[in-house]
């Protein structure tokens, strides 16, 4: 028969209430007993020299000494004369006198306290501490599972500590790793180890209250699955990890991952702290039987330094066995390097990583927040989030070819100091499961955010707002409309733009509202030129576009003298010399040209790009000669033909990308020979390219013969001048002329099928109705509302975008007078109280209306 040691342990103190709290008694007597209540008193006991004793007496610390129990007895009730509690036997086994029983285990670290040290049964002596750790955790796993407690202390390792189970699912082996404090117990990695833990053999685990360190490639804690027959391809199942600390060198050095596991399964990470380190979390799958997950993490921080690095990765590595339904919450990150990823999930096949629910996440200074590069139906509420500062062209939310169906639910703040993109869908797998991006809020000091939707243009974007470009056009506020799926060839040209592989073409038709009256500036500082700086800077400059002869003082000479001068000084008017004479037909861009038969006159446009497209009216008899030059550069004449009217296109290449000056001459010619000009654009292979072809006056008629031989609908947007978005004005003048609603939505249907259905046009425009805000421009017919009515009927009908800038304005004169949006007859941007025509506040107002809806 054999005596087993007792007392001496880190939980044999007595202690006893003591002023509403607990306190340790010292020198307490303390009995044993058979039962918890009455029993047998055992008394054959020895003290530690080996002396017979009835009782123990507390130390002055309330501590039990070690003493020896009966024999075979492993364990007694104590009773200090209060309740009696359960003490358990220690028996030797390793190289410390004790603390061991069926259920705990003790490591003593071997900068532990002496006194510790001699309670534990295992010492470790600073060089391979694994050694003695993985005795005890082997010693546990043989006997059915148990605790293995290590002391306070630094651990140092050689090789990895490895936690198994018996590969059998069906075979119950729960191991405990517990530490005194994430500080307190630290487990060092030494070079060249793949890992510190690694769990294996479908294992069930309850991990606590312990650090480690690492550097180099050393991942902190890993799991694999050995895909033996009866381990379910589980590496470890039901487990818990509560209360860990890795951290790396804080050098940018680590490359590894704090957690690399493989197959988990039905388990609960909390309150993990990481920092230092290279990458932070990552969890995957490993067979193509099996789909781990059902986990939840719970309060972790990561700080990743070091470029190239993620903080979070859900990965799928098996196209059938894939990672799904997992829980994330209050989990945060913070980056300190380049090229940084908050969460990344991703894949290989199928469906890729699945459900996966992240609520309450905060990610700071990373260049991607989000990057699902394959997967589906995982969801992201985003707290504070931030991309890194001084670093423009990063993109928060990224969406790849095979990732469908997620959705980023909520941003409470994004905050952007760079000009960056808020999202980016590459979704070609199931674009008829969209992506979505909603209900968020951008903060930008400055900065342009965009974004740009999938190729298919089913990218969901909800409630976006904040000052920024890539927020969502308000559906649901009065006079805005957009219909489902509006806006796709748009998009299609504007991300090509941006991409640096096409010209996305707008066409703005209307009257003076649009043309620009009484902006500073008509060319920049309209609603369209407001509208193409913003384009321009988001998405790339395709050019300076159309500069019409309505913009000259050929036109404009009998109307406000003032802003003539006003904007001829700014370098928007076609300047001239000699009699030009506005011509009487709508033909060519914009529905206007000027002549002259005076040999030598000119005219001189700005033209920015590196193409420059000359459009004259020819035919109708005889005409001279056009003669042209560009920068001061040899003359080139180019003949006029004859014959029936047409509109001829005059092309020149190759120039450098820059403003040009460009000057046209008419050649020798007799009286009644007139050289007729519409205007000259400015190109790049590039960019959004914006032509403002409105012209004062205009009426709907004025654009609405689609005739393709009337020279007029059909270079408004049409087949002769084509557009992938045409924005549509005309309005306040009919209402003037008393025109009445059926007789305006007929002329825009005209336009809408010169537009659409003309020539080889395949209907691949899309089309944005306008309504101008009347003002007192009519203060006699009453017909505007008839034309906002028609509006929204022929949007319905042709499938068009609606913007009531009248109802935006409260229909109310005076609600933007006292906002300062309209101008004055000077020409100087500056309020004023004009009836109709806008200060340069009022059209950045009419601009911001219609960005939303191009840059969603």
């Amino acid at each position: 028969m054999a005596r087993h040691q007792f007392g001496a342990g880190l939980a044999d103190f007595v202690v006893r209430p003591q002023d509403g709290l607990w306190a340790v008694t010292p020198g307490a007597v303390v009995t044993f007993w058979s039962a918890s209540d009455g029993g047998i008193q055992y008394t054959d006991l020895l003290d530690l020299a080996g002396s017979p004793i009835t009782q123990v007496t507390a130390d002055a610390n309330g501590r039990i000494p070690q003493f020896q129990g009966p024999d075979s007895v492993t364990g007694m009730w104590a009773d200090a004369g209060t309740v009696r509690g359960w003490i358990q036997a220690r028996t030797s086994g390793g190289t410390g006198d004790g603390a061991y029983t069926s259920i705990q285990r003790i490591v003593a670290s071997s900068t532990a306290p002496a006194d510790i040290r001699a309670a534990a049964t295992w010492v470790c002596d600073g060089i391979a501490d694994q050694e003695e750790i993985q005795a005890a955790l082997d010693d546990a796993r043989d006997n059915g599972g148990g605790e293995v407690l290590l002391t306070v202390g630094d651990y140092n390792l050689t090789a990895p500590i490895r936690i198994e189970g018996t590969d059998d699912v069906d075979v119950e082996i729960g191991i405990i790793l517990r530490g005194q404090g994430a500080r307190a117990t630290m487990l060092r990695a030494g070079a060249g180890l793949t890992s510190v833990i690694h769990l294996s053999k479908v294992v069930r685990v309850y991990m606590s209250d312990v650090g480690m360190t690492i550097g180099g490639t050393t991942d902190g804690i890993t799991s694999s699955t050995t895909n033996g027959a009866l381990s379910g391809h589980r590496s470890f199942w039901n487990s818990e990890f509560r209360n860990i600390q890795i951290n790396g060198p804080w050098s940018g050095e680590h490359s590894g991952w704090a957690i690399n596991m493989g197959s988990p399964f039905r388990s609960v990470l909390e309150n993990v702290e990481i920092g230092g380190i290279g990458n932070g979390i990552r969890l995957f799958s490993e067979h193509s039987d099996f789909n781990p997950g059902d986990l939840t993490l719970t309060r972790c921080f990561v700080e990743c330094v070091g470029d190239g690095m993620t903080a979070y990765e859900i990965a799928s590595t098996t196209a059938a066995g894939v990672m799904n339904q997992m829980d994330f919450v209050r989990c945060e990150a913070i980056a300190n390097g380049a090229d940084c990823t908050g969460i990344r999930i991703a894949g290989v096949g199928g469906w890729g990583t699945a459900h996966t629910r992240w609520v309450g996440i905060n990610l700071e200074q990373f260049d991607t927040l989000v990057d699902v590069e394959y997967g589906n139906g995982n969801t992201f509420r985003l707290d504070h989030v931030g991309l890194r500062t001084g670093v423009p062209g990063l993109t928060a939310f990224r969406f790849g070819a095979n990732a469908f169906n997620n959705t980023v639910e909520h941003t409470g703040l994004l905050y952007a100091t760079d000009d960056c993109r808020l999202f980016e869908d590459g979704n070609t797998l199931e674009p008829s499961l969209p992506n979505r991006v909603q209900d968020t809020r951008v903060y930008s000091q400055g900065a342009k955010v965009t974004s740009r939707v999938n190729p298919a243009g089913t990218t969901v974007r909800r409630q976006i707002i904040g000052n920024t470009a890539a927020t969502t056009p308000d559906r649901e506020l009065p006079g805005i409309y957009v219909p489902p799926g509006w806006g796709k060839h748009w998009a299609a040209a504007r991300d090509a733009a941006a991409a640096g592989t096409g010209l996305a073409r707008i066409v703005t038709v209307g009257g003076s509202a649009t043309q620009g009256m009484y902006a500073s500036n008509p060319r920049t500082k309209s609603w369209p030129g407001v509208v193409a700086s913003e384009l321009h800077a988001l998405y790339g400059d395709g050019g300076s576009g159309f500069q019409q002869t309505s913009l000259s003082a050929a036109v404009l000479s009998s109307g406000d003298a003032a802003a003539l001068a006003a904007w001829t000084a700014a370098g928007a008017i076609v300047t001239a010399t000699g009699t030009w004479t506005q011509g009487g037909s709508k033909y060519g861009p914009g529905a206007n040209y000027i002549y002259s038969d005076v040999p030598g006159n000119t005219l001189t446009f700005r033209a920015r790009g590196t193409t420059v497209r000359i459009y004259t009216v020819v035919g109708s008899g005889t005409r001279p000669a056009m003669l042209y030059s560009i920068d001061g550069g040899t003359e080139v004449s180019v003949p006029q033909p004859s014959g029936t009217a047409a509109i001829q296109v005059t092309t020149v290449t190759g120039l450098s990308d820059a403003e040009h000056t460009v000057v046209l001459k008419v050649g020798a010619a007799t009286t009644g020979q007139y050289l007729s000009v519409c205007g000259v654009s400015g190109e790049r292979a590039s960019g959004v390219l914006v032509h403002n072809l409105a012209l004062a006056g205009a009426t709907s008629a004025t654009f609405g013969n689609p005739a393709p031989a009337a020279l007029n609908a059909t270079y408004q947007g049409g087949v002769d001048f084509p557009a992938d978005l045409c924005i549509y004005t005309a309005g306040p003048n009919d209402a003037a002329a008393n025109v009445t609603g059926d007789a305006w939505a007929a002329n825009v249907a005209k336009w809408i099928k010169a537009v659409r259905d003309t020539g080889t046009a395949t209907g691949d425009t899309d089309i944005l109705l306008a309504v101008p805000h009347l003002g007192r421009h009519d203060t006699v017919n009453f017909k505007y509302q008839d034309y906002a009515e028609r509006a929204r009927a022929l949007a319905d009908v042709y499938g068009c975008a609606v913007v009531n800038w009248w109802t935006l304005g409260r229909t109310s004169w005076e609600y933007w007078n006292s906002l300062g949006f309209w101008g004055t007859n000077a020409g100087t941007g500056a309020a004023g109280t004009d009836s109709v025509h806008m200060s340069d506040a009022g059209f950045q107002f009419m601009a911001e209306q219609i960005l939303p809806l191009l840059t969603s």
